[in-house]
């Protein structure tokens, strides 16, 4: 009976039609399994060349560059297959003002996005999100954030931080409490653990940590 309710909360994680298929991850995991994240607008698609048929191209105009490989300044250009059941990205959003943030790969040199990757728009991103994009997921790609589907979950090693979201909020585990304002970041010899990015919890932080260098 566990095993059948794994299976359809799995089903239900699981976004995308037939032929495909991805589990939700943490805004963190999906920043730094990522090749490149920027904050961009779509402002056109075209079918793909000659030479790539089955994908098409969105151009879109970056305006902030979070993580790119080395020589990466600017990007203009992002490949997707053109089926949904083969994971392809679909833009329906006709609002060309509209900013998004956008995680991809790069393969042979193109620049790739499918329904598996982080796009949403940057305006319903949380401000502790936008700061994880900005300053603290960077800083803590060392630790590994392991989703958590049964009441039974443990961890393997101190790098690890459990991700209940998808159990409590199994729904929309990315409007979770840890998804919407926390990071699993580095305490200091390799033991991560939680860490609440909303501003009253970084000024407390900020307070504690100044009271004690005083009191030293």
């Amino acid at each position: 009976m566990l095993g059948l309710v794994v299976l359809l909360v799995l089903g239900c994680l699981s976004q995308g039609v037939w032929g495909c298929s991805c589990g939700q991850r943490h805004p963190q995991s999906a920043y730094c399994n990522a090749d490149f994240v920027i904050r961009a607008r779509f402002i056109g698609k075209t079918q793909q060349k000659a030479e790539e048929p089955g994908r098409v191209t969105y151009e879109v105009k970056t305006t902030k560059i979070f993580k790119a490989p080395d020589g990466m300044d600017d990007i203009q250009f992002l490949s997707t297959p053109a089926m949904e059941s083969l994971c392809g990205y679909e833009h329906k959003m006709s609002n060309k003002s509209q900013a998004f943030l956008i995680t991809g790969h790069v393969m042979n040199g193109n620049l790739q996005i499918d329904q598996c990757n982080f796009i949403v728009p940057w305006a319903s991103l949380s401000v502790a999100q936008r700061k994880g994009f900005q300053e603290v997921y960077p800083k803590s790609c060392s630790c590994s954030i392991v989703p958590c589907y049964s009441g039974t979950c443990s961890l393997e090693s101190d790098n690890q931080c459990l991700w209940t979201d998808v159990l409590v909020n199994w729904m929309e585990p990315l409007n979770g409490s840890q998804s919407k304002y926390m990071a699993c970041v580095d305490q200091g010899s390799g033991l991560c653990s939680w860490e609440s990015q909303k501003p009253s919890a970084i000024a407390a932080r900020n307070k504690a940590a100044a009271s004690g260098s005083a009191a030293e």
